[in-house]
Protein backbone atom coordinates (compact mmCIF):
# COMPACT_ATOMS: atom_id res chain seq x y z
CA UNK A 1 0.00 0.00 0.00
CA UNK A 2 1.19 3.46 -0.75
CA UNK A 3 1.82 5.80 2.06
CA UNK A 4 0.36 9.29 1.99
CA UNK A 5 -1.63 7.69 4.75
CA UNK A 6 -1.36 8.68 8.37
CA UNK A 7 -2.87 6.98 11.39
CA UNK A 8 -5.00 8.64 14.09
CA UNK A 9 -4.79 12.46 14.22
CA UNK A 10 -2.50 14.77 12.29
CA UNK A 11 -0.56 15.78 15.40
CA UNK A 12 -0.16 12.18 16.52
CA UNK A 13 1.13 11.20 13.11
CA UNK A 14 3.58 14.09 12.96
CA UNK A 15 4.88 13.22 16.42
CA UNK A 16 5.24 9.61 15.35
CA UNK A 17 7.12 10.68 12.23
CA UNK A 18 9.46 12.91 14.25
CA UNK A 19 10.24 10.07 16.62
CA UNK A 20 10.76 7.59 13.79
CA UNK A 21 13.32 9.69 11.96
CA UNK A 22 15.48 9.86 15.10
CA UNK A 23 16.43 6.24 14.51
CA UNK A 24 18.16 5.02 11.39
CA UNK A 25 16.17 2.94 8.95
CA UNK A 26 18.36 -0.02 9.89
CA UNK A 27 17.32 0.32 13.54
CA UNK A 28 13.59 0.37 12.90
CA UNK A 29 12.47 -3.25 13.19
CA UNK A 30 9.48 -4.12 11.04
CA UNK A 31 8.12 -7.66 10.99
CA UNK A 32 5.66 -6.99 8.18
CA UNK A 33 4.50 -4.01 6.16
CA UNK A 34 0.95 -5.38 6.03
CA UNK A 35 -0.55 -3.90 9.19
CA UNK A 36 2.12 -2.08 11.16
CA UNK A 37 0.65 1.43 11.15
CA UNK A 38 1.92 4.45 9.26
CA UNK A 39 5.36 4.37 10.92
CA UNK A 40 6.22 1.37 8.74
CA UNK A 41 6.64 3.67 5.75
CA UNK A 42 9.71 5.27 7.34
CA UNK A 43 11.51 1.90 7.55
CA UNK A 44 14.22 0.59 5.28
CA UNK A 45 12.23 -2.59 4.79
CA UNK A 46 9.28 -0.69 3.35
CA UNK A 47 11.51 1.36 1.04
CA UNK A 48 13.18 -1.80 -0.24
CA UNK A 49 9.87 -3.62 -0.74
CA UNK A 50 8.39 -0.69 -2.63
CA UNK A 51 11.44 -0.21 -4.83
CA UNK A 52 11.01 -3.83 -5.87
CA UNK A 53 7.23 -3.36 -6.21
CA UNK A 54 7.60 -0.26 -8.39
CA UNK A 55 10.74 -0.90 -10.40
CA UNK A 56 11.84 -4.51 -9.91
CA UNK A 57 12.29 -7.10 -12.60
CA UNK A 58 9.00 -9.07 -12.84
CA UNK A 59 10.95 -12.34 -12.46
CA UNK A 60 12.37 -11.06 -9.15
CA UNK A 61 9.02 -9.83 -7.92
CA UNK A 62 7.34 -13.15 -8.77
CA UNK A 63 9.53 -16.13 -9.60
CA UNK A 64 6.67 -18.66 -9.79
CA UNK A 65 4.85 -19.23 -13.07
CA UNK A 66 1.87 -20.47 -11.09
CA UNK A 67 1.55 -17.08 -9.38
CA UNK A 68 -0.73 -14.15 -10.36
CA UNK A 69 1.16 -12.78 -13.35
CA UNK A 70 -1.65 -10.29 -14.02
CA UNK A 71 -0.74 -8.50 -10.78
CA UNK A 72 2.72 -7.45 -12.01
CA UNK A 73 3.61 -3.96 -13.30
CA UNK A 74 0.99 -2.30 -11.09
CA UNK A 75 2.42 1.28 -11.31
CA UNK A 76 2.63 1.05 -15.09
CA UNK A 77 -0.94 -0.22 -15.38
CA UNK A 78 -2.26 2.55 -13.11
CA UNK A 79 -0.54 5.19 -15.20
CA UNK A 80 -1.90 3.69 -18.41
CA UNK A 81 -5.45 3.79 -17.02
CA UNK A 82 -4.95 7.50 -16.33
CA UNK A 83 -3.76 8.08 -19.89
CA UNK A 84 -6.60 6.07 -21.40
CA UNK A 85 -9.37 8.07 -19.75
CA UNK A 86 -8.07 11.63 -19.75
CA UNK A 87 -8.72 14.13 -22.51
CA UNK A 88 -5.88 16.50 -21.59
CA UNK A 89 -2.26 15.62 -20.96
CA UNK A 90 -0.72 18.63 -19.26
CA UNK A 91 -0.64 18.05 -15.49
CA UNK A 92 -0.94 14.92 -13.33
CA UNK A 93 -0.90 14.56 -9.54
CA UNK A 94 0.15 11.23 -8.03
CA UNK A 95 -1.06 11.33 -4.42
CA UNK A 96 0.51 8.69 -2.22
CA UNK A 97 3.21 8.17 -4.84
CA UNK A 98 5.46 6.09 -2.52
CA UNK A 99 8.84 5.68 -4.28
CA UNK A 100 7.57 7.20 -7.52
CA UNK A 101 6.98 4.34 -9.95
CA UNK A 102 3.60 5.51 -11.24
CA UNK A 103 4.81 9.12 -11.37
CA UNK A 104 7.58 8.23 -13.81
CA UNK A 105 5.16 6.15 -15.87
CA UNK A 106 2.77 9.12 -15.94
CA UNK A 107 5.63 11.23 -17.34
CA UNK A 108 5.32 9.24 -20.57
CA UNK A 109 1.85 10.75 -21.03
CA UNK A 110 1.81 14.11 -19.21
CA UNK A 111 3.94 17.26 -19.48
CA UNK A 112 4.20 17.72 -15.70
CA UNK A 113 3.81 15.18 -12.91
CA UNK A 114 3.81 15.97 -9.20
CA UNK A 115 4.29 13.05 -6.83
CA UNK A 116 3.41 13.52 -3.17
CA UNK A 117 3.74 11.19 -0.20
CA UNK A 118 3.69 11.58 3.58
CA UNK A 119 6.83 9.45 4.01
CA UNK A 120 10.09 11.38 3.79
CA UNK A 121 11.99 8.15 3.13
CA UNK A 122 9.75 7.31 0.18
CA UNK A 123 10.17 10.81 -1.25
CA UNK A 124 13.94 10.61 -0.75
CA UNK A 125 13.97 7.38 -2.75
CA UNK A 126 11.82 8.92 -5.52
CA UNK A 127 14.14 11.91 -5.74
CA UNK A 128 17.16 9.61 -5.91
CA UNK A 129 15.54 7.81 -8.82
CA UNK A 130 14.90 11.16 -10.49
CA UNK A 131 18.47 12.36 -9.95
CA UNK A 132 20.40 9.19 -10.73
CA UNK A 133 17.95 7.10 -12.72
CA UNK A 134 18.85 4.10 -10.57
CA UNK A 135 19.02 2.95 -6.97
CA UNK A 136 20.28 -0.04 -5.01
CA UNK A 137 18.04 -1.91 -2.60
CA UNK A 138 17.92 -5.17 -0.69
CA UNK A 139 15.53 -7.98 -1.56
CA UNK A 140 14.69 -10.37 1.28
CA UNK A 141 15.17 -14.01 0.39
CA UNK A 142 14.49 -15.93 3.61
CA UNK A 143 14.91 -15.18 7.32
CA UNK A 144 17.63 -12.51 7.45
CA UNK A 145 19.26 -13.39 4.11
CA UNK A 146 19.14 -10.58 1.57
CA UNK A 147 20.15 -10.09 -2.05
CA UNK A 148 21.44 -6.68 -3.16
CA UNK A 149 19.71 -5.47 -6.33
CA UNK A 150 19.75 -2.34 -8.46
CA UNK A 151 16.82 -0.87 -10.30
CA UNK A 152 17.37 1.29 -13.38
CA UNK A 153 14.79 3.53 -15.03
CA UNK A 154 14.32 3.28 -18.77
CA UNK A 155 16.05 5.98 -20.82
CA UNK A 156 12.71 6.56 -22.51
CA UNK A 157 11.33 8.15 -19.33
CA UNK A 158 11.78 11.92 -19.10
CA UNK A 159 12.59 12.16 -15.38
CA UNK A 160 12.66 15.97 -15.52
CA UNK A 161 8.90 16.05 -15.98
CA UNK A 162 8.50 14.74 -12.42
CA UNK A 163 8.88 16.49 -9.08
CA UNK A 164 8.45 14.87 -5.68
CA UNK A 165 7.32 16.48 -2.43
CA UNK A 166 6.48 15.36 1.08
CA UNK A 167 2.86 16.22 1.83
CA UNK A 168 -0.36 15.29 3.57
CA UNK A 169 -3.21 13.86 1.46
CA UNK A 170 -5.74 14.99 4.06
CA UNK A 171 -4.46 18.56 3.97
CA UNK A 172 -2.99 19.19 0.52
CA UNK A 173 -1.16 22.46 -0.11
CA UNK A 174 -3.18 25.43 -1.33
CA UNK A 175 -0.74 26.32 -4.13
CA UNK A 176 -0.90 23.09 -6.16
CA UNK A 177 -3.14 24.49 -8.90
CA UNK A 178 -5.35 22.25 -11.01
CA UNK A 179 -4.71 18.94 -12.73
CA UNK A 180 -6.03 16.94 -15.66
CA UNK A 181 -5.73 13.73 -13.65
CA UNK A 182 -5.31 12.84 -9.98
CA UNK A 183 -4.12 9.31 -9.27
CA UNK A 184 -4.61 7.86 -5.79
CA UNK A 185 -3.33 4.27 -5.77
CA UNK A 186 -4.02 2.12 -2.70
CA UNK A 187 -4.25 5.31 -0.66
CA UNK A 188 -7.80 5.85 0.58
CA UNK A 189 -7.82 3.11 3.24
CA UNK A 190 -4.51 4.30 4.67
CA UNK A 191 -5.73 7.81 5.49
CA UNK A 192 -6.90 8.86 8.96
CA UNK A 193 -9.31 11.37 7.41
CA UNK A 194 -10.26 10.07 3.92
CA UNK A 195 -13.03 12.65 3.69
CA UNK A 196 -10.42 15.39 3.92
CA UNK A 197 -8.88 14.10 0.71
CA UNK A 198 -12.16 13.46 -1.14
CA UNK A 199 -13.52 16.91 -0.28
CA UNK A 200 -10.40 18.58 -1.70
CA UNK A 201 -10.31 16.68 -5.00
CA UNK A 202 -12.91 18.66 -6.99
CA UNK A 203 -11.05 21.96 -6.47
CA UNK A 204 -7.84 20.34 -7.72
CA UNK A 205 -9.35 19.04 -10.96
CA UNK A 206 -9.70 21.14 -14.10
CA UNK A 207 -13.01 20.91 -15.94
CA UNK A 208 -13.06 17.53 -17.63
CA UNK A 209 -10.30 16.29 -15.33
CA UNK A 210 -10.47 12.84 -13.77
CA UNK A 211 -9.84 11.23 -10.41
CA UNK A 212 -8.46 7.69 -10.71
CA UNK A 213 -9.15 6.13 -7.33
CA UNK A 214 -7.61 2.68 -6.86
CA UNK A 215 -8.33 0.99 -3.53
CA UNK A 216 -8.58 -2.51 -2.05
CA UNK A 217 -10.72 -1.08 0.77
CA UNK A 218 -8.42 -2.70 3.35
CA UNK A 219 -9.69 -0.66 6.27
CA UNK A 220 -7.68 -1.07 9.48
CA UNK A 221 -7.87 0.89 12.72
CA UNK A 222 -4.06 1.16 12.72
CA UNK A 223 -4.54 3.73 9.95
CA UNK A 224 -8.14 4.97 10.02
CA UNK A 225 -10.54 5.29 12.97
CA UNK A 226 -13.52 3.03 12.25
CA UNK A 227 -16.02 5.87 12.20
CA UNK A 228 -14.03 7.42 9.32
CA UNK A 229 -14.13 4.34 7.10
CA UNK A 230 -15.82 4.77 3.71
CA UNK A 231 -17.93 1.62 3.95
CA UNK A 232 -16.82 -1.73 5.36
CA UNK A 233 -18.29 -0.88 8.76
CA UNK A 234 -21.10 -3.12 10.03
CA UNK A 235 -22.37 -0.20 12.14
CA UNK A 236 -23.26 1.71 8.97
CA UNK A 237 -26.65 1.31 7.28
CA UNK A 238 -25.04 0.37 3.97
CA UNK A 239 -21.53 -0.96 4.52
CA UNK A 240 -20.58 -1.77 0.92
CA UNK A 241 -17.43 0.23 0.20
CA UNK A 242 -18.13 1.02 -3.45
CA UNK A 243 -21.71 2.12 -2.81
CA UNK A 244 -20.66 4.24 0.18
CA UNK A 245 -17.81 5.77 -1.81
CA UNK A 246 -20.16 6.59 -4.69
CA UNK A 247 -22.62 8.36 -2.39
CA UNK A 248 -19.76 10.18 -0.69
CA UNK A 249 -18.14 11.51 -3.85
CA UNK A 250 -21.40 12.67 -5.42
CA UNK A 251 -22.38 14.35 -2.15
CA UNK A 252 -19.04 16.18 -2.05
CA UNK A 253 -19.56 17.58 -5.55
CA UNK A 254 -22.45 17.21 -7.99
CA UNK A 255 -19.90 17.78 -10.76
CA UNK A 256 -18.26 14.39 -10.16
CA UNK A 257 -19.50 11.56 -12.40
CA UNK A 258 -18.43 7.90 -12.42
CA UNK A 259 -17.26 7.02 -15.94
CA UNK A 260 -15.46 3.69 -15.48
CA UNK A 261 -14.85 0.88 -13.02
CA UNK A 262 -12.51 -2.14 -13.18
CA UNK A 263 -10.51 -4.55 -11.02
CA UNK A 264 -6.77 -3.90 -10.74
CA UNK A 265 -4.68 -6.68 -9.13
CA UNK A 266 -1.36 -5.97 -7.41
CA UNK A 267 1.42 -7.97 -5.77
CA UNK A 268 3.95 -6.92 -3.12
CA UNK A 269 6.76 -9.36 -2.37
CA UNK A 270 7.78 -9.76 1.30
CA UNK A 271 10.18 -12.63 0.70
CA UNK A 272 10.58 -15.35 -1.89
CA UNK A 273 7.70 -17.41 -0.48
CA UNK A 274 5.39 -14.75 0.98
CA UNK A 275 3.44 -12.06 -0.85
CA UNK A 276 0.73 -9.47 -0.41
CA UNK A 277 -1.77 -10.11 -3.21
CA UNK A 278 -4.74 -7.81 -3.60
CA UNK A 279 -7.34 -6.74 -6.13
CA UNK A 280 -8.11 -3.05 -5.96
CA UNK A 281 -11.36 -1.49 -7.09
CA UNK A 282 -10.49 1.16 -9.67
CA UNK A 283 -13.13 3.84 -10.09
CA UNK A 284 -12.71 6.82 -12.41
CA UNK A 285 -14.58 10.04 -11.72
CA UNK A 286 -14.79 12.96 -14.12
CA UNK A 287 -15.44 16.56 -13.13
CA UNK A 288 -18.06 17.97 -15.50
Amino acid sequence: MFSLRRSFTLNQSRNLFKSSVKMSTNEMKVRSTTASGSQVYESKRAVDEYLLFHYGNPSDLLSYKSGPQSALKFPERCAQICADYTTNNKRALDVGCAVGGSSFELAAHFDEVIGMDFSNHFIDAANTMKKDGKMSFEMLKQGNVFKTCETVLSDKIDRHRCSFHQGDACDLRADLGQFDVILASNLLCRLPQPMGFLERVPSLLSNGGILVLVSPYSWLEEYTPMDKWIGGNSNQDNNDCFETLSRTITSVSKQMELIHREDVPFLIREHERKYQFGVSDCTIWRKN
